[in-house]
């Protein structure tokens, strides 16, 4: 099973992927991918190693470098990755990578050569100058969003280019790759690490470019072997070697025995001792990240504030994940410690184990997630469907929850009811043309024009616009990263019957709604009788979500 997990380095968390047991192994993924792109290696070393596979600094899950400027070089990230392995007990370890990845194997090996028994390479860059030159100019855009949604599309027709022509942006029939294109699964998945990766998502590329590798193979002292397949478009850099590395062996091999002969490579006896256990992740302060696993899950949460501060529970709304949150999350920080889990199914949480769930469920695992980190008596806020998860969870274990701050709980018809759960859910099945990226784009903006967003009359237009380009670029991503299970906590928050749980609540219940929100008359009407009350927010007077969990 490969598990998922964050350690904590000087001036930010990396997150990586572990699997399997003996002797470690760390591998080091492509640009602009994430750890996700090595788990066909995760699964073939796991049978031999302890393999760890590591999200890049500023890509997948991981925090940016804290040092290297705004453009760091490859010998930045090696020294990330020997910090990597200070933090996890690892005195020495077979090093692994694939292209970008393989320049930061190389430099870590050449700056740290006491520490790695050995470095396996797949795919190294050997750029001429003007080549260098070319591709640091036109090699990665940055990604613009644009208000009709555009722009994910030129990202999803970008790593298509990337399997099919070298470089991508040269489409010429004598600059064809011989590789077949990914399935659809797996194009989407690169797709949203370029952009998960952010705006500028060519950091880590770039450095590739400039770095010298051929400079570095001279000052290589550890057993090393590098590798090509025939479609790789760095298989002809091959004869561009033209360097004295003595401990290094180099193979060009055809592409269906690629995987085999690379993963044949990693020498299993080098007598390694087995790899430590992963340290548990605390929390000192700041933002910090990490999985806890229950019977129900596993949830990913955010942690913000003082460990001392007064504790305080945060459910997001559908869809989204806690990061929909951030400003609220920074504001409610400064005198809160904030536990922001990803709803199961949403963000980087598990789906739920539940078959059909429906809010009891998400409610019993958010208070799982809570015993675990060892909080009780916590304040809880919940938006939306993240209203009602908190408002279920005091019902059912006042013991951890003292008071709700619940912002617009849905309150609907049967009608209503019976509407939304037909019309609502949208396919987040990867199309070939990227057209998926475009749907989800809409989706989210017509929410902002309309209620239901299906309803595009002038009966249903609401008082709103889609705002920024930027903002609805992040809620948009927040929605992708959930895909097709982001309708498991919607369909529960439609099918939550709020005012019988509202009457059942023994803890203070403050709902709130802004005059804008779609659900603001049901929720005042709905908050009728003790323990609950309800307020108008009005956040250009400052009357917005923090101010009302510090009223509660």
């Amino acid at each position: 099973m490969i598990e998922r997990h964050y350690v904590n380095l000087p001036g930010g968390q990396l997150h990586y992927r572990r699997a399997g047991e003996g002797p470690p192994v760390v591998v080091l993924h492509s640009s602009p991918m994430s750890s996700a792109a090595m788990v066909p290696w995760i699964e073939r070393l796991a049978a031999d190693f302890t393999v760890y596979a590591l999200d890049t600094p500023g890509y997948g899950q991981s925090d940016p470098l804290p040092y290297g400027g705004p453009d760091p070089e490859i010998p930045d990230y090696a020294r990330r990755v020997v910090e990597f392995a200070d933090a996890l007990g690892l005195d020495r370890f077979v090093l692994g990578g694939t292209h970008t990845g393989s320049k930061i194997a190389l430099a870590t090996a050449v700056a740290a050569p006491e520490r790695v028994a050995q470095l396996v390479m797949d795919g190294l860059g050997l750029y001429t100058v003007e080549e260098m030159a070319e591709q640091l100019e036109r090699y990665t855009p940055p990604t613009v969003p644009v208000w009709h949604g555009g722009h994910l599309v030129e990202a999803w027709h970008r790593m298509r280019n990337m399997w099919t022509f070298w470089p991508w942006y040269r489409q010429e029939g004598e600059r064809r790759l011989d590789e077949s294109m990914p399935s659809l699964a797996d194009l989407h998945l690169m797709t949203m690490d370029m952009l998960r990766a952010g705006l500028d998502w060519g950091v880590a590329y770039r450095a590739a470019f400039r770095y010298d590798a051929r400079a570095a193979l001279g000052g290589l002292r550890v057993p090393a072997l590098l590798i090509a397949k025939h479609a790789d478009p760095l298989h002809e850099h091959l004869d561009r070697l033209r360097v004295e590395a003595p401990t290094m062996t180099v193979h060009s091999v055809g592409n269906e025995e690629h995987l085999d002969r690379l993963m044949a490579a990693f020498d299993r006896d080098l007598g390694l001792p087995d790899a430590p256990p992963s340290p548990v992740v605390e929390h000192a302060g700041g933002t910090t990240r990490r999985y806890v696993t229950t019977e129900h899950g596993v949830s990913h949460v955010r942690i913000d504030g003082d460990p001392a501060a007064p504790p305080l529970l945060l459910v997001h709304g559908s869809p989204g994940s806690a990061d929909s949150f951030d400003a609220l999350v920074r504001d409610l920080a400064a005198d809160h410690l904030v536990i922001a889990p990803d709803t199961l199914g949403n963000g980087y949480s598990t789906p739920s184990r539940a078959e059909d769930p429906r809010i009891g469920d998400f409610a019993d695992a958010t208070g799982a997630v809570l015993e675990a980190l060892g909080l009780a008596g916590v304040q809880a806020y919940g938006s939306h469907t993240g209203a009602c998860i908190s408002l279920e969870l005091a019902v059912r274990r006042p013991d951890l929850v003292s008071s709700v701050v619940a912002d617009g709980l849905p309150v609907l018809a049967e009608e209503e009811r019976a509407d939304l759960l037909e019309n609502y859910f949208i396919s987040m099945a990867p199309e070939r043309h990227g057209e998926h990226l475009l749907r989800a784009w809409h989706t989210i903006r017509d929410v902002m024009l309309f209620w239901p967003w299906y309803r595009q009359d002038a009966a249903h237009v609401r008082p709103t616009g889609p705002g920024e380009t930027e903002h609805l670029h992040r809620l948009v991503l927040e929605f992708l990263k959930s895909g097709p299970t982001y309708q498991d906590s919607y369909r529960a928050a439609f099918l939550f019957e709020s005012q019988a749980r509202l009457a059942a609540a023994e803890v203070p219940v403050l709902v709130c709604a802004a005059p804008d929100d779609m659900l603001r008359q049901g929720s005042e009407e709905a908050s009728a009788g003790e323990p609950v009350t309800f307020v108008e927010l009005d956040p250009a007077a400052g009357r917005g979500a923090a101010w009302a969990v510090r009223r509660a």
